[in-house]
């Protein structure tokens, strides 16, 4: 599994787009090793984030011209399209650094490069924990990140810090991690050769359900 961060770390400031209960928990980890935080929503979380010390801004034009060091999407895995489409990217002041903490790699990943500005930094992250799994710390979770495009380093390494301070079992990214577990496995290909069986059956399955319903669908015709 390859490092974590490098040494280099600096406090950041960092937006947080879509402050449900996922971006509310990893805000307070944040807060707590001195970065500052900002957020926007459709709901109105002010009065939670003025508890915790975060500037809330109902108006998305205002938390763009903060001037966040990162702005992290954490919104919906069905929303995301929608939510970054309507961004007005003329209001960053500057080219700014976009981190994702959704659990879907792929998707994100995809629409980040379609429609944010080429100047912008992206990094695809998933944090394979949540406020249940995460409550009594971070570590010995496991933090999967994908440096989609990176030209500022220090902001890279300060954000990937975040994660690296409280675990130590933060990878690259998800292929290097399964072929990891796989390679150090004594019992992985025999697991592998269960999981292909267990496939074929499955797709049996859903082939012969398909069947019934053409069947079905012929007889009423």
């Amino acid at each position: 599994m390859s490092s974590s961060t490098s040494s280099s770390s600096r406090p950041l400031k960092i937006g947080i787009i879509g402050f449900g209960p996922f971006g509310q928990f990893l805000s307070k980890t944040m807060i707590k090793q001195g970065h500052t935080i900002t957020a926007t929503s459709r709901s109105d979380h002010s009065q939670l984030c003025s508890h915790l010390g975060i500037s809330f801004y109902r108006e998305i034009d205002g938390f763009l011209e903060a001037e966040n060091d990162v702005v992290m999407l954490s919104t919906s895995i069905l929303s995301l399209s929608e939510v970054v489409k309507s961004i007005p990217f003329r209001r960053l002041k500057r080219p700014t650094f976009f981190v994702d903490v959704l659990s879907v790699k792929e998707h994100p990943k995809q629409v980040l490069l379609q429609v944010l500005p080429p100047d912008s930094d992206i990094l695809c992250t998933h944090p394979m924990f949540g406020p249940e799994s995460g409550r009594d710390g971070w570590k010995d979770l496991t933090f999967v990140y994908d440096r989609v495009r990176i030209r500022d380093e220090v902001v890279c390494s300060s954000f990937l810090q975040i994660f690296g301070s409280e675990k130590e079992s933060t990878t690259r990214d998800s292929f290097e991690l399964f072929s990891g577990l796989f390679i150090h496995n004594r019992f992985a290909k025999q697991e592998l050769k269960n999981l292909e069986v267990a496939l074929e059956k499955v797709k049996q399955k859903l082939q012969d359900r398909m069947n019934e319903e053409l069947d079905l669908s012929g007889s009423h015709v």
